[in-house]
């Protein structure tokens, strides 16, 4: 069952049965879905995906896909009413067509009213009561004596990502990287593909448009690759992410007042289970599309190999920043405001100071917004202003760190120093990902507190012991993260690595799929005493 992510009165639909980590999903619907989809006519394949995706969508949001209708509709106009404002301008004589400039000056005419109906939808839906009541809280303060009445609102599941896509096929279109799509049936399919429903990755129109109508035939080869992703991605939830879920579950709970390395173990926790979590549900998401030939993008490239916080989120839900970087992040630093400040920055502060501002102003709209993105919750915006902060910084002293090593004759790029950045960086990550997974703000800040009191807080006493694991379940969760983490180690180092076992001669690959197999069934935490993580993501 997928999480109810319920903010007051506000509530991500998201009651449905087929979350991709359950045996209805994979023994059923997608078994089935792959069949009607071999059957079906290579010209119509399209259509049957578009069926499965809207059965799907159904499945946890029913009549609320009116809202995915609306969004779709105005996407899809949008984008054809500025690429018939492109055409016809084309079509003129070359001494009367508009300059690009001008040009974009008229259909940007089109595209904002476009953006903002796709962008006030997911707005209006998500965070008109988390804005309601944070403006009457900050009216209150003032002297006035409001009152807010929360409405109920449900919201589609799967809205935050495609209401991204959306924003950035319009955006593509206006800025003429392709042509807008005619057949709505089409986009619709682009904007809900069920595998990338609920937890991205967020994809291009460009990326996808070819491999989603091809309707290219299930090989024994895209079958094989896509089955091992999705075991790889069973393994990391169901042996490890799951595991810890109690873990989490009580390490967490505000009664529970821990202190010293306990805090700075409930940080190691709540970051490993994360990311077991999301990048495993990724995995089974890239592998169920693998299977109809179509590449998703990735959204995880081996993130604790980090040396920065910025290179963290290169690797890390890559295809959210990559969104961010190309909407919001270039827009604005190539902006005419910003050309006009370099210019002037330059000449009178000097290139460090000037590029300090520059990124300052690009990376502030981008990480509130990201903050924005994950939900309407104090937690998750001070998220955003967490990282535009430590990023900012990360901006300001990288000169200074080059610059003494130079000076020293140290080598920046030294063993010794690549191990110190990447420690560095993954107490950067757990303190983020920390204060993501508090209630509230005084929550993080009273963990934060008490992580320099009570010593090693009975860590070392046996209390681990006593948030909901025994010893044979860290034993399992320890040997399950060296299992993953070798594999990432062998995966930055060669990306194909899991693509190639099917190529391997039978009994290497067959010992591997059986040690995929019953490591799963053995390992894997269900049954009595368990409970399976819910999509951590579904919810946004």
């Amino acid at each position: 069952m997928v999480r109810k992510m319920i903010f007051p009165q506000t509530d991500v639909r998201s009651g449905g049965t087929m979350s991709y980590n359950t045996n209805l999903y994979l023994l059923l619907f997608l078994p089935l879905v792959a069949l009607a989809y071999q059957l079906t006519p290579k010209k119509h394949r399209w259509k049957t995906l578009l069926a499965a995706s809207i059965f799907f969508f159904a499945d946890f949001s029913s009549y609320l896909i009116l809202w995915t209708l609306l969004t779709a509709a105005i996407t899809w106009c949008g984008g054809l009413l500025i690429q018939s404002m492109q055409d016809k301008n084309a079509a003129l004589p070359r001494e009367l067509r508009m300059r690009p400039k001008d040009l974009g000056r008229r259909t940007v005419l089109v595209l904002r009213p476009a953006l903002i109906g796709v962008i006030g939808i997911l707005a209006g839906l998500k965070y008109t009561n988390f804005t309601m009541q944070t403006v009457t809280s900050l009216m209150n303060q003032m002297g006035a004596h409001l009152t807010y009445q929360p409405l109920k609102i449900l919201v589609p599941i799967g809205i935050s990502f495609y209401s991204l896509q959306a924003a950035g096929y319009l955006l593509d279109i206006h800025w003429r990287r392709f042509r807008a799509e005619t057949n709505f049936g089409k986009l619709f399919l682009f904007l809900i593909f069920f595998p990338t429903l609920m937890e991205g990755p967020i994809m291009r129109w460009e990326d996808m448009k070819d491999q989603l109508f091809e309707g290219e035939s299930i090989t024994v080869l895209s079958l094989s690759q896509g089955l091992i992703r999705i075991g790889w991605g069973l393994f990391k939830r169901m042996i490890i992410s799951d595991r810890m879920n109690t873990m989490v579950t009580v390490l967490f709970q505000p009664q529970n007042h821990f202190s010293g390395l306990m805090i700075l173990l409930t940080g190691v926790v709540v970051t490993v289970q994360l990311y077991m979590e999301f990048s495993g549900t990724i995995d089974i998401v890239i592998g169920s599309a693998r299977i109809f030939q179509i590449r998703l993008t990735e959204n995880f490239r081996q993130p604790f190999l980090s040396q920065s916080a910025a290179e963290f989120w290169r690797r890390w839900h890559i295809t959210l920043g990559v969104w961010f970087k190309n909407y919001i992040f270039y827009p604005v630093s190539t902006s005419e405001l910003m050309k006009k400040w370099a210019k002037f920055g330059r000449k009178h502060c000097g290139k460090y100071i000037t590029n300090l501002v520059i990124s300052a102003i690009a990376l502030f709209p981008v990480w509130m917004l990201n903050g924005l993105w994950h939900g309407p919750k104090a937690p998750y915006i001070l998220y955003g202003v967490y990282y535009f902060i430590i990023l900012l910084i990360g901006v300001a002293i990288e000169p200074f760190e080059k610059g003494v090593c130079r000076r020293a004759g140290w080598d920046y790029n030294a063993a010794a120093f690549r191990i110190f950045r990447r420690v560095r960086t993954f107490f950067i990550v757990i303190t983020g990902e920390t204060l993501f997974r508090c209630e509230t703000w005084s929550q993080f800040t009273g963990m934060l507190s008490r992580l320099f009191t009570g010593g090693d807080g009975g860590l070392f006493e046996g209390k681990i012991l006593e948030i909901g694991a025994d010893a044979g379940d860290l034993i399992i969760i320890a040997i399950g993260c060296a299992i993953v983490f070798t594999v990432n180690y062998r995966l930055e180092k060669d990306p194909d690595l899991l693509e190639k076992l099917p190529m391997k001669p039978a009994p290497q690959r067959w010992a591997i799929y059986y040690a995929f197999l019953f490591s799963i069934l053995i390992f894997g935490a269900y049954g009595t005493g368990y409970q399976a993580v819910d999509l951590i993501y579904a919810g946004f």
